[in-house]
């Protein structure tokens, strides 16, 4: 049990570090970003780093804080959008047995047909399903997100052939980076074969030609804050100390210097070590995205960053969706309430598993730490 009073205390105490006022950083961060933007030759000097800084450094075509304003509305379209939830193995259950579930929504603006379509799809599985790996919340997470590019890709195609009948745009939206992070410190076995699914799900969707996108709420990336590092190191990247000051700093922060509400940055595309492993067409690119309540980063793939209409057109898509999701995408929103599973879903799947163990005449070892649990003794 939480003693609240005792919490309480505790952040008390470091009430002075739990808020910081980083004004003079920020103040800083915007005379150095003012700076690199108006230096024509600033480009050409950043081209070339990416091997030699120990921290991701972006490239871009245009000005570096060119904006492009955007409709703040868009009256036909059609979006999918797809999220995934899972009830990981539990050793102290006795089996290696697991869920995931992947909710999807379609939402349909000013076309024929239904305008919403809800739906969720469970899948279980066993350790024998993964006998190249040990079961372990890794591959969970791994299978899940291979499962959400699938799961979309199949209902994309259809859906898609659908719009284009009706002359309106449609967009596969995912909750996320379309950067496999997770994937960059895993053993080889792992990474290859979970890679290599996932750019084949990217590859089916390039040559369907369906817009695909990434969007993450509040993200902590510092490519951009990395462009002041750079600066104010004056690219000697051992020059720690010269840009400590920013360290603290996020994307987010650079990107509300000169965001306005409803439009975007110009396109940087990401030199992230996984992303080498991907073709050149599906190299993610990225930019930030003032939605009227947040600046938000949105991923593309590189054979969408090549056609400006194409950016605008998911720009405005995501607008849209946040607006009428008050401040986020409500197709993300309603994907994750249709994949969301619960404190008593995962109890009903156990019991589910329990009871299929009594039919079988096979019984489950529970360690006494779950039965425990189940049932507080004084």
């Amino acid at each position: 049990m939480l003693d609240r009073s005792k919490v309480l205390r505790e952040l008390q105490e470091i009430s002075d570090k739990l808020f910081l006022d980083n004004s003079r950083n920020y103040e800083q961060a915007r005379q150095i970003w003012e700076s690199i933007a108006a230096d024509v030759t600033f480009i050409h000097k950043v081209q070339g780093m990416q091997t030699q800084a120990p921290f991701l450094v972006p490239t871009w075509q245009d000005k570096l804080d060119a904006i492009t304003h955007l409709p703040q509305s868009i009256e036909k379209y059609r979006v999918l959008a797809v999220d995934g939830s899972q009830i990981y193995p539990d050793r102290h259950q006795g089996t290696a047995c697991y869920l995931i579930n992947i909710g999807s929504v379609v939402l349909s603006y000013g076309m024929n047909g239904k305008p919403v379509i809800l739906d969720s799809k469970p899948s279980v599985y066993i350790g024998a399903d993964d006998e190249l790996f040990d079961v372990s919340a890794e591959l969970v997470n791994c299978r899940r997100q291979e499962l959400e590019f699938t799961h979309g890709l199949a209902l994309s195609k259809t859906l898609q052939q659908e719009a284009q009948e009706q002359q309106a745009p449609f967009l596969f939206l995912f909750d996320g980076s379309l950067i496999f992070w997770h994937l960059e410190s895993k053993e080889m076995n792992l990474k290859d074969i979970f890679l290599s699914r996932y750019l084949a799900s990217l590859h089916q969707l390039y040559q369907t030609k369906t817009l695909t996108a990434g969007y993450i709420s509040l993200p902590k990336n510092k490519e951009l804050v990395n462009l002041l590092r750079l600066q104010l190191c004056d690219f000697n990247v051992a020059n720690v100390d010269e840009h400590k000051e920013v360290d603290c700093l996020v994307d987010t922060i650079v990107a509300h210097f000169y965001l306005e509400p409803y439009s975007r940055s110009t396109v940087f595309k990401s030199h992230a070590n996984i992303c080498q492993l991907y073709p050149d067409y599906l190299r993610t690119h990225f930019f930030y995205l003032h939605v009227g309540t947040e600046i938000g980063r949105v991923e593309i793939p590189a054979w969408i960053a090549q056609d400006e209409s194409q950016i605008n057109l998911i720009a405005s898509i995501i607008i849209d969706q946040s607006i009428k999701g008050r401040g986020y995408p409500v197709a993300i929103a309603e994907s994750h309430e249709q994949a969301v599973v619960k404190g008593p879903d995962r109890e009903f799947f156990y019991q589910l598993i329990c009871k299929i163990g009594f039919q079988m005449n096979q019984r489950l070892t529970m360690s006494q730490k779950s039965i425990k649990k189940r049932g507080i003794g004084i």
